[in-house]
């Protein structure tokens, strides 16, 4: 195991510009703009602290060199020099706080057409592309360009790189992966043109490569250029490692100071951030080939949270530097920890994509901004920050899943007294489920950063303690909280009582025997695995779920399980509500078809995984007994982890 990481200390550096380290923190959009696209004062505060926390460089996220480019209220803009002066103010802040500024320049694409789905007036959104290839998911096409235009774009991509250079950046990225405007001129399965912008990988390169040329052209040669694409597309007929190894040494001809290797196309999200069921370093073999055939800086991304993996893939000479996002978004001072040998201390990110996940599973109107399951401080550091208590109380935390710790630590932090209480013999709720489904180990990172936090901060931790009226009464709190979690539901259908039918979270845990044949109800998150983990004993499942498969899951989470569904054999039957359990089977109401019909399946055992019901009759009883009793977490809703999260931070700062 790696305990030294020298390599990731190196200086390192790219065209002109030198790195006090080989970590960067890579782009991940924010949703931090303000409607018109400029950089806000929480853009600012979020970078900054990234640079504060000890990441070399940072490439600041997507930003639209063309005002039809992408949707301003979730996109920074840089399509008309009056973005420069907030860019400027972004840029030198950054520099401030010790780290180096580039600026990612990007064009949607035909991506524009995932997010045309739910804008206002769609019909003024010009999506664009090399050819009218129909998007897969509802068949709609890209306006393909013409010669002349395509020479309008490679000037406003140039035009783009001299406004961030006026802007006090360093250097800039052009994102050429994961299915945006760039990517679809280099990938086979978007660009089918005849002319010289198709065809061959040489061809299929020429647009990018122009664009490197007119840029370089503009900023002359001190300014470095970073070019991003993705070394496989992932997506029968797509982009190849073959086809950008031979691409790579064009791009460097034409400008490219370093290649960034990342991996997916418009169709393949599961590859553009990698979940907890891809290995770590998913990507770096990608980076290590093209390494091989060019003499600049090839950048490794994809699960290298962990320092060790990092620190190999230099030492192994994969990669000349690490691009770490998600966990910079977990932990801030991830880079900093390292340094220091302080890894113990990280708050790893568990690649839940709960982050990207927030936006469109909880709602970016609920949220305003991506949050972050393990750091509910994402994107609002300064409200985040905690202060003295006026008054130091007395505080009753029940319950010890995830919402109770983090309140538990943050009022201890703040000065308050704290006696938190579990009525188990371990910390961790639900959460410690999770955290035995397979390829979810990881998780367990997040309940010992709990463990540290409350050690650290001197909680009274009081296992096997079951909180009534009466122990409030005589432990005497100036105030309780409330965590008590939620409890797996059942159904109100005949039979749901049976002895063949048992809970999802007990076949996690063991405790409940499986037959061969097997149902599992529910279609969500817990459904999903526990179905695949079945099958892949060896057991012959159907998953039955009342609506659509998947309802409220991550994308590229969705993707993956789904695929690992089928890979497993396992027979699905969305939008058909169970009518009724028998000692034999199940029958449910197929209403996937033109006319609905009662299906029955066979089965020995019934496995419910069909969510959570709230634990909440300790806050009424709680009322009448202190004046001042608050409820987070599951007790008031079974919802996200995230949520529960921020609850337990946001309440530990109002008392």
């Amino acid at each position: 195991m790696v305990t030294k990481f020298t390599k990731l200390f190196e200086p390192g550096r790219i065209g002109r510009v030198q790195t006090k380290n080989r970590i960067i923190m890579a782009p991940m959009g924010t949703l931090s703009c303000d409607m018109e696209g400029y950089a806000t004062d929480r853009t600012i505060e979020h970078y900054v602290r990234r640079a504060k926390g000890g990441a070399g460089l940072i490439i600041v996220e997507t930003t639209i060199v063309d005002y039809h480019g992408g949707p301003p209220a979730m996109c920074m803009e840089i399509c008309d020099d009056k973005f420069i002066p907030g860019l400027r103010k972004l840029s030198e802040a950054i520099r401030r706080a010790g780290s180096i500024p580039f600026l990612q320049l990007n064009h949607l694409g035909s991506r524009m057409l995932e997010l045309r789905q739910s804008w206002p007036n769609p019909s003024e959104i010009d999506v664009v592309g090399p050819s009218p290839v129909p998007w897969s998911f509802d068949g709609q096409s890209p306006r393909e360009l013409s010669r002349e235009e395509i020479s309008r774009y490679v000037t406003l991509f140039a035009e783009g790189t001299r406004r961030a250079k006026e802007a006090g950046f360093d250097g800039v990225e052009f994102h050429g992966a994961h299915g945006y405007f760039m990517h679809g001129f280099l990938s086979p399965f978007h660009n089918k043109r005849t002319d010289e912008y198709g065809g061959s990988a040489e061809n299929r390169a020429r647009f990018v490569c122009e664009v490197l040329a007119a840029s370089r052209e503009r900023v002359g040669p001190d300014f470095p250029l970073i070019l991003r694409v993705s070394g496989m597309e992932h997506t029968e007929g797509g982009v190849e490692i073959g086809d950008v190894v031979r691409q790579a040494p064009l791009f460097v001809d034409s400008g490219a100071d370093a290649l960034h290797i990342s991996a997916s196309g418009m169709e393949s999200d599961i590859w553009q951030m990698p979940n907890y069921m891809h290995p770590d370093g998913t990507m770096v073999h990608l980076a290590d080939a093209v390494k091989k055939v060019v003499g600049v800086p090839v950048i490794a991304v994809g699960k290298l949270g962990k320092p060790a993996i990092a620190e190999r893939v230099l030492q192994e000479g994969k990669a000349d530097f690490i691009a770490v996002g998600r966990p910079l978004l977990a932990d801030a001072d991830w880079a900093n920890k390292v340094r220091e040998g302080r890894t113990e201390d990280i708050n790893h990110c568990i690649t839940c994509n709960n982050c990207i996940g927030s936006v469109f599973e909880i709602g970016w109107k609920r949220l305003n901004r991506y949050g972050c399951t393990v750091n509910p401080a994402l994107l609002r550091d300064k409200e985040m920050d905690l202060t003295p208590a006026e008054l130091p109380k007395k505080v009753m935390v029940i319950g010890g899943g995830l919402a109770g710790m983090q309140a538990a630590v943050d009022l201890a932090r703040r000065g308050h007294q704290v006696s938190l209480y579990e009525k188990s013999d371990k910390l961790g709720g639900q959460w410690n489920i999770a955290c035995m489904q397979q390829g979810k180990a990881g998780f367990a990172s997040l309940t010992e950063y709990l463990k540290r936090g409350l050690k650290k901060a001197g909680v009274n931790i009081m296992l096997n303690s079951e909180v009534t009226p009466s122990l409030v009464r005589k432990a005497r709190p100036d105030a309780v909280v409330v965590a008590t979690g939620a409890s797996p539901a059942t159904l109100d259908v005949p039979g749901a009582n049976g002895k063949n039918v048992v809970q999802a979270v007990d076949v996690i845990t063991e405790k409940a025997p499986v037959g061969e044949r097997v149902v599992v109800i529910g279609g969500r998150y817990l459904g999903m695995e526990v179905a695949i983990s079945l099958a892949e004993q060896g057991k012959k499942v159907s998953l039955v779920t009342r609506s659509l498969l998947g309802r409220g899951v991550e994308k590229s989470i969705y993707q993956t399980l789904v695929n690992k569904l089928i890979e497993n054999g396992v027979y699905i039957y969305p939008n058909s509500p169970l009518y009724e359990i028998r000692e034999n089977g199940v029958h449910a109401v197929y209403k996937a078809a033109s006319y609905p019909y009662l299906l029955f399946f066979k089965a020995d055992t019934v496995v419910l995984a069909t969510g959570y019901r709230s634990e909440n009759g300790l806050v009424e009883e709680l009322k009448n007994v202190i004046p001042e009793v608050y409820a987070i977490g599951d007790c008031i809703e079974p919802r996200h982890a995230l949520e529960a999260m921020e609850e337990g931070a946001d309440i530990a700062r109002k008392i």
